[in-house]
């Protein structure tokens, strides 16, 4: 299957990212993104394994290839979630937990948001494996505040 540009777009503003952005991302040029986009230039190799890295799908999804998903929000949120999955450090009870939030319209776009979402469950509801590592604050300091005892002598 030949490069879809529609997918490209659709898939970049789904996750709210303009061209700029997606340049930044993705560290090529505005005018590789802008005919990309456009269909005036067929992306090499590298440029889409870039572009497929800063919007969390695949190259085969670029192409029209594997899956079909029923808009490019789902394929936004599903693909970034398999992302999300793949990285160390997440528990089952993490994938899980995240999982059930793919059936929702606003699911997360990114694998950074998933992470994102990962971390407030566990603040909401807690994990049972303490997953993530939170860094507790310490007590705060008492100095300078100066108690009065009384001795009981006059």
């Amino acid at each position: 299957m030949p490069f879809r540009p529609d997918r490209l777009k659709d898939l970049r503003e789904v996750k709210g990212l303009s061209q700029e952005q997606l340049e930044k991302l993705s560290g090529l040029s505005h005018s590789a993104i802008s005919k990309s986009e456009q269909g005036k230039t067929l992306p090499g190799s590298e440029v889409l394994d870039k572009l497929a890295q800063a919007l969390d799908c695949t190259i085969d999804y670029l192409h029209e290839r594997g899956f079909e998903y029923e808009s490019p929000a789902v394929a936004a949120a599903q693909m970034a979630f398999d992302v999300f999955v793949t990285q160390q450090g997440l528990t089952d009870e993490q994938r899980e937990r995240c999982r059930r939030v793919l059936r929702h319209q606003d699911a997360p776009k990114t694998a950074q948001a998933w992470r994102s979402l990962a971390e407030m469950v566990d603040l909401a509801i807690g994990s049972s494996t303490a997953s993530l590592a939170l860094v507790k604050r310490p007590p705060k300091p008492t100095a300078g505040r100066r108690h009065r005892h009384d001795s009981g002598a006059t």
